[in-house]
């Protein structure tokens, strides 16, 4: 066996262990980094054993051998599986955790050059901090969305969210359905200011879905996002009949 050298997999010491030239994990170790209650692991072995060669996938020491060689107090004998018989006895542990302890029992404990380790420790440190960013940036979507009440504001920040945890597009974006115009833009084509659009709309109750949409824009007077409306072509129109009755 190794000399008494640890590696942290889920926040859990093992002590490594190898046999015949291999690194080998314990059953209890398996159930303990997996968060599975004690005997899961012992339990899918002995219904999967028949799938699996001794000597290759798995060892096993009587209990004077498992405490001599690894000092573990096994009174029914030890089984010590190897990567191979790991990877096949987790087949079952499907929740995002055993994915996650997978990769990092294969890639940090298994391996078995010191430069591998490095390598996959690396690794490993690199891809928590890149999650860790991912779920800031979709935290900070997450929280824009609740403090905004328009309906399509809210999708496109669960849009840009979900990408930002997954890496890819991962929701759509709402659909454009018309060309929408600030007041401003209304009032140049019709010659007058966005002022006086702002007042004939309100007067005349233009503010609804059927003139356009509330949208979320920066404010004119500082950094702020403020809401403002946007008008669609009916509601170019609209103001167009009221300023020619006038």
């Amino acid at each position: 066996m190794s000399k008494k050298l640890k590696v942290t997999i889920n926040e859990t010491e093992i002590l490594v262990k190898e046999y015949q030239g291999q690194r080998v994990v314990t059953l209890k170790e398996i159930d303990t980094v997996h968060e599975r209650p004690d005997g899961t692991a012992r339990r899918t072995f002995h219904s999967n054993k028949k799938h699996m060669i001794e000597g290759t996938d798995y060892f096993v020491r009587n209990p004077s051998e498992a405490a001599n060689e690894f000092g573990i107090i096994a009174p029914s004998g030890l089984v010590l599986m190897t990567e191979s018989g790991y990877l096949m006895l987790v087949k079952s542990f499907t929740d995002d955790l055993a994915w996650a302890v997978q990769r990092q029992l294969v890639n940090v404990y298994f391996r078995s050059t010191p430069e591998q380790r490095r390598e996959a420790a690396k690794a490993a440190l690199a891809e928590a901090k890149l999650n860790n960013s991912r779920a800031r940036l979709a935290a900070e979507w997450r929280k824009l969305a609740e403090l905004n009440p328009v309906p399509e504001y809210k999708q496109i920040c669960a849009h840009y969210a979900s990408a930002a945890m997954a890496g890819r597009e991962a929701l759509p974006l709402p659909e454009v359905q018309e060309r929408t115009y600030t007041a401003e833009e209304v009032g140049r084509m019709l010659g007058v200011s966005g002022n006086k659009i702002g007042r004939i709309a309100n007067e005349h109750r233009l503010k609804t879905p059927e003139y356009g949409v509330e949208v979320w824009d920066k404010s004119r007077y500082s950094a702020k996002q403020v809401p403002a409306w946007r008008y669609n072509e009916k509601a170019v129109s609209r103001p167009r009949e009221i300023l020619s009755n006038n």
